[in-house]
């Protein structure tokens, strides 16, 4: 395992308060001061450690690459439960979710999944087995710009090879959107609305966004691109189910600016001096119609898709609730919240129960999903399906093939071999049975 971590970005004022991801469109009231989070980069270091170890495990197998779109799927081999239903995913089953962003990367390189019974089979059909019924993907606008995902900015040091590929682009989401939807799964789409990783410590605008002169000409920008990606997937018959409007947007949306400095991560990155939707008391309304004109795109070709935005200082109720209130009281109007749970950022675990009710109780007109977490599973869902009325809709474990500070992976990595966990996997296999819950065909 390769482990990078990166010299944390000083983030301006308004939200040096913030934290890791959740999906309750909630965020913690920034107050003034300057003391900024120990963990504010944790999610560049954290996605930068992943890709590191996709490349590693590249250059230690010889499997010759699979490519995405050449994969057979394997559902002849998974072993089907007697509870699973010929039915997929259908609006109102609680949310088993992962994200598996990393996937077609990882196919690319070779790589095989072990189910717990030894017998390897497509990672969505491994996933079903133990009642997953949801998926979640990260786009980005451009990974090819010059400090996009998929560039070389910053050099190897940074852990900045470059990729062969447009990962996490429009036409490798759709490729990817297509086999969730072939599956029977549920599929929700995070918008980054930026060339690479957004997180609480940047939020880069896109490249080609970079010189728009207001912030009617940024909203427009994103209700464009929403639009466009959207389109390509109803094209193919794989809309998603739920739409995410940012990521981990405790700071805001299209704040920052790239520099010679900044690498492949968005790491160097410095506050944008044009137009931006920096979250701040000053700045809300154009943050708000940021977030509007996202909404609006999905809206426009999809009226059935949920949408959701996404904080992460779920260990900071004050200020989630600042962020949420703003927002609202903004006009902006989404279908749930969504919340990062890391116990390493967002802990202790012991408060998050009281935590979830207290913001349920405030926002009775909102569902709420956990969009990110690890460790945890357990207490996780548990929090989520106690909710009234159903408006916890689940949750989304954060890539299970991968390991790091944050939490260890669902999957022992050998080379571009993935061996299902067995005491990982049966935390689901229980989850199940205990909440009543039926397998995906």
């Amino acid at each position: 395992m390769v482990t990078r971590m990166f010299t944390p970005l000083i983030r301006a004022n308004a939200w040096q308060c913030f934290t890791l991801l959740a999906i309750v469109t909630l965020i913690p009231a920034c107050t003034g001061s300057n003391a900024s989070s120990s963990h504010e980069n944790t999610s560049s270091s954290r996605s930068s450690q992943a890709s590191s170890q996709i490349q590693v495990s590249s250059a230690a197998s010889s499997t010759s690459a699979i490519a995405p779109s050449s994969v057979q799927s394997s559902s002849s081999t998974a072993a089907v439960s007697s509870s699973a239903s010929p039915i997929g995913y259908t609006d109102g089953d609680f949310i088993l979710g992962m994200d598996i962003s990393y996937w077609s990367e990882q196919l690319d390189q070779g790589a095989i999944y072990i189910d717990t019974d030894g017998q390897e089979k497509d990672l969505l059909e491994l996933l079903k087995n133990h009642g997953i019924n949801f998926i979640r993907l990260r786009t980005f606008v451009d990974p090819t710009s010059p400090h996009g995902y998929t560039s070389t900015a910053g050099g190897a040091n940074a852990g900045c090879h470059g990729k062969a590929q447009a990962y996490n682009g429009k036409e490798d989401i759709v490729r990817t959107a297509k086999r969730i939807k072939a599956a029977g799964m549920g599929f929700l789409l995070d918008f980054h609305y930026s060339d690479t990783w957004a997180d609480p410590g940047k939020q880069v605008i896109p490249d080609a966004w970079r010189n728009s002169n207001s912030i009617e000409a940024l909203a427009q920008q994103v209700r464009l691109y929403t639009m466009d990606t959207l389109e390509a997937l109803r094209a193919e018959n794989a809309l998603p189910n739920m739409v995410q409007i940012g990521n981990e947007s405790t700071p805001g949306l299209l704040v920052h600016s790239a520099t010679n400095a900044t690498d492949c991560w968005g790491n160097n990155s410095i506050a944008h001096t044009g137009p931006n939707g920096a979250a701040n008391n000053n700045n809300w309304g154009n943050l708000a119609t940021l977030l509007k004109a996202g909404i609006a795109g999905v809206n426009s070709v999809g009226a059935n898709i949920k949408t959701l935005l996404h904080i992460e200082n779920f260990h900071h109720p004050d200020g989630l609730e600042w962020w949420v209130d703003s927002a609202l009281a903004q006009g902006v109007a989404f279908d749930v919240l969504g919340l990062s749970a890391y116990e390493e950022f967002q802990g202790p675990a012991s408060e998050w129960r009281t935590t979830m009710q207290r913001i349920s109780s405030r926002y009775p007109q909102l569902s709420f999903s956990f969009v990110e977490y690890n460790p945890r599973g357990r207490l996780l869902n548990d929090i989520m399906h106690e909710l009234p009325d159903n408006r916890g809709l689940g949750t989304f474990f954060w890539e299970p093939t991968e390991s790091g500070f944050w939490g260890n992976a669902l999957f022992t990595q050998q080379g571009n071999r993935y061996q299902a966990n067995p005491e990982d996997f049966a935390v689901y296999d229980q989850i199940v049975e205990d909440y009543g819950l039926r397998k995906l065909p």
